[in-house]
This record gives structure tokens, C-alpha cells and sequence, in this order.
């Protein structure tokens, strides 16, 4: 990335075929301010068929702040992140997705939390919005949203997903490219990333005095999705040791996945028979147990990117 704005905001917004979710998040954008700093917004469209762009580019023109399209025609959360990323020309680079809505105050509330840190990572809580009428809907509005750490502000030891979040550039080298390729179908390129950059020695910061929607997609507020996020979510722990080199870690994360498939998976039948709501949660549980131990090969489930477009995934 070059020709940063000083202290300027890219908020980058990645998008696949998704016009409701697209405008949602857009309009909450414009109610964002950043003090005295200069914002721009970079929309990055990752369908072949460049569907967004006839949108954005009518919307950017009466946008009271500056509206880029990309388009990004090859598949892949990696590759619409990266290319979004080359063309930003901010110091600060804030995320949000196509299926997200800004809250009142989330950038300013981003900002001013980095600044008062000195955080090379700053988030904010996400309240997951759920479709429809299921008793397990409390189960997946806890399975999706981001509640973070039991504070108001202050540094915190872990990341989060890149969605609803903040990075400082000047507080972090990014590695080349930014979001590893191989990742395109699987995600996990973001905790990939952030682990990197954690790495660094860097601070992370959280602050619950903003937040931002997330509305939940019918398809995936089902068991079956669940399973299949909860699984690939607990292959990132073993994965990140592998990529490593680090074969102490690869061991302790299998058997703590052994530990935790055989303590929940009884449970996770047992509320299904019964028709307890809580069956989210333990099948949840039980699948990520199973993902730490099956972590290689062609295990790992693709849930973005070409998969997406040829309608292979979930």
C-alpha cells in the first residue's frame, strides 16, 4: 500500500452478491465522522459479473463522503480484502462486511480507542440480527454475535474476525499480501493475519461503547451451518501450529479437541432428543472438538470464494 493519507480512514467494505446487505452497510457509513481525519470507503466487489457496480456508483454520487469501486472478479474473501487494501490510501484501515450495519459512533468509537491505546487493533462488539422464529434463536444470536470481554474499554489478550474492527498501519507491518491466498475458499484469513500481526508485540484494544449489526443469512441460522462453522473454527488453532512448524502445539490441540469432542458430543445427541434449545450450543461445542483433531488434508471445509460461485458451499 502506498500514498497513505496522514491519519486519513479507508473503511473497506467487501461484497458478494449481496444488494440488501450492500446498502445497509453503506448507509450507516455516512452517519460516520472521524474527527479532523479524511475518509474514504472502498467498496470491493468479488462477483465475476461485477453486480454491485451499477449501486455503488450511483450512490457514491450524492455520498456525503468518498465512495471507490473495485471490482475484484476473481473468487475469494483474500483476494477482495487484498485488492481493497492496495488501493487504500488510509493509515487506519477499518472493516466492515457487506452483511454488517455501523452503529452509532462505531468509527469514531474505533478511533478514539486506538488512539487513547495505542492499539494496532481495535474492536467493538457485533449484536448478530437472526431471521425468522426457531427456539434455538438465542443459541444463535450468542453462536454469531461478538460480545468480546466482560469490560467496557482497555486492552484485551485476543483478536477477533476482521468484520467490526480497526488496524493502524503505523503500528503494524503487513505481510505481502496481507490475506494469504491459500485461504480464499476456507476464511480464517483474517485470524491468520491478526495472529501475524500479534506476533508483533502489538496492543489490542476493545471498547463496548459501539458496536455494529449483523444480520444473519436464513441458510445460516441452521444446525447444519453451525456444525460446519463451529468445525472449521476449531481447525484454526491446530492449523496456525502447523503452519508454524510447531509440533508441541499441533499434539495439544489435537488432544484438547479429543477432550472436547468426547465431552460434548453426548450432550449435543442428548439435547436433540430431547428438543432442548440448548442443542446449539453443545453441537457447536462437539464439532469444534472435532475440527482441532481433524485439522488436515481435505478436511477443511470451503465456505467463500469459487466454492460460493459455483454454488458448492454453504
Amino acid at each position: 500500500m502506498v500514498n497513505k493519507i496522514i491519519n486519513g480512514v479507508s473503511i473497506i467494505v467487501p461484497t458478494f452478491r449481496r444488494p440488501d446487505g450492500l446498502k445497509t452497510a453503506l448507509e450507516s457509513l455516512m452517519a460516520q465522522s472521524a474527527g479532523k481525519l479524511a475518509i474514504e470507503i472502498i467498496v470491493a466487489d468479488n462477483d465475476p459479473q461485477a453486480s454491485a457496480r451499477d449501486y455503488v456508483e450511483k450512490f457514491a454520487r450524492t455520498a456525503p463522503l468518498k465512495i471507490h469501486y473495485i471490482h475484484v472478479p476473481a473468487p475469494g474473501v483474500s483476494n477482495a480484502r487484498n485488492a481493497a487494501l492496495k488501493a487504500a490510501k488510509g493509515r487506519y484501515l477499518a472493516f466492515l462486511d457487506d452483511d454488517q450495519e455501523a452503529g452509532e459512533k462505531w468509527l469514531e468509537t474505533l478511533l478514539t480507542t486506538a488512539a487513547k491505546y495505542k492499539a494496532g487493533l481495535t474492536f467493538v462488539p457485533t449484536h448478530a440480527r437472526i431471521p425468522g422464529s426457531s427456539n434455538y434463536n438465542d443459541y444463535y444470536v450468542d453462536f454469531f454475535s461478538r460480545f468480546g470481554p466482560d469490560l467496557k474499554e482497555g486492552l484485551v489478550d485476543n483478536f477477533f474476525g476482521c468484520g467490526n474492527s480497526l488496524l493502524d498501519t503505523k503500528l503494524c507491518k503487513l505481510p505481502s499480501p496481507p490475506f494469504s491466498l491459500d485461504m480464499n475458499e476456507t476464511g480464517g484469513e483474517d485470524d491468520l493475519l491478526f495472529s501475524e500481526i500479534q506476533d508483533q508485540g502489538i496492543n489490542i484494544a476493545w471498547s463496548s461503547r459501539a458496536f455494529c449489526y449483523e444480520d444473519i443469512r436464513p441458510h445460516r441460522a441452521t444446525p447444519a451451518y453451525v456444525k460446519v462453522r463451529s468445525f472449521a473454527n476449531g481447525q484454526g488453532p491446530t492449523q496456525d501450529s502447523a503452519d508454524r512448524k510447531n509440533v508441541l502445539g499441533i499434539i495439544k490441540w489435537m488432544m484438547v479437541g479429543v477432550v472436547q469432542y468426547a465431552a460434548f458430543k453426548p450432550m449435543a445427541v442428548l439435547t436433540k432428543l430431547t428438543g432442548r434449545a440448548s442443542h446449539i450450543k453443545y453441537l457447536a461445542k462437539a464439532a469444534e472438538g472435532s475440527g482441532k483433531v481433524l485439522w488436515f488434508g481435505g478436511f477443511t471445509p470451503k465456505l467463500y470464494g469459487a466454492a460460493v460461485v459455483e454454488n458448492k458451499a454453504f
